[in-house]
Parts: structure tokens; C-alpha cells; sequence
């Protein structure tokens, strides 16, 4: 198993409760970001990964989907972001997406972690991974 496809695992386990990490890995987007000529104006592919990290591990008092954070908004985080105005570093678009991430009250800690899928030959990957918490 490539180890990076297991996304990001910043988060410590603390005696007690517990914790619910919800997550999206491998979400491939087609991104117009970069700070050199050739790279505006030129989608590139970037690959996100994205954890965030609620205190408790109880099971909901339902099973409805009102009584849990809804993971749907993780994908809505990186889709609103990137389709704002143009941006040129990771590190930009890494902490407006954990701006979103963190809205939800429940959530203690975020973790998004960016990579330029087509930038250097062969397997290397350039990226950002950053880590918030509350």
C-alpha cells in the first residue's frame, strides 16, 4: 500500500472520550494556482486529502444524519474554495480551506494536505500539508 494514500494523521489520541475523524482522500481537482508565468492560466492537478477531527466516539442519539457532522461538507470546503478568485500558493488555498473546515463548532482539529500531482518528473510531489485546531 503507497503510504500516501492513508492522508493525513496528525491527530493524538487522548485518554478519555474518544474521538470521530471523518474524511476525503485522493480528491483530484484541475486548479489554476502558481506563482510562476507558465503556470498562470494553466490548470494544474492537485490532489487533496482532508481530515478533520471531532472529540467523542459516542454513536449518535439517531441515526440521522442531523446528529453527526456531515462529511458531505468536506467536499463542499475544497469546491467553494477553489472556485473562488485565483490564488498562487498552496499555503493560500491550504488555509482558506481550513477556514471552511473549522466552522463547524464540533470540529477540534483540521488537516488538509495539497500536492501538485504534475509538476516534476517521475514520482516526486510538490505540496503543503497543514494542520488547525481549535
Amino acid at each position: 500500500m503507497d503510504h500516501y494514500s492513508d492522508g493525513p494523521r496528525h491527530f493524538t489520541v487522548e485518554k478519555g472520550p474518544g474521538r470521530t475523524v471523518i474524511f476525503l482522500r485522493e480528491l483530484f481537482r484541475e486548479v489554476d494556482i502558481g506563482i510562476h508565468n507558465h503556470e498562470i492560466g494553466q490548470p494544474q492537478k492537485l490532489r487533496f486529502d482532508i481530515e478533520v477531527s471531532i472529540p467523542g466516539s459516542d454513536p449518535p442519539k439517531s441515526d440521522k444524519i442531523t446528529e453527526v457532522v456531515n462529511y458531505e461538507y468536506l467536499l463542499e470546503s475544497v469546491e467553494d474554495s477553489i472556485n473562488g478568485s485565483r490564488l498562487s500558493l498552496l499555503e493560500s488555498l491550504g488555509s482558506i480551506i481550513l477556514d471552511r473546515l473549522m466552522i463547524p463548532l464540533q470540529v477540534s482539529e483540521a488537516s488538509v494536505k495539497i500536492t501538485k500531482m504534475d509538476v516534476l518528473e517521475g514520482d516526486a510531489k510538490f505540496g503543503c500539508e497543514m494542520t488547525r485546531k481549535r
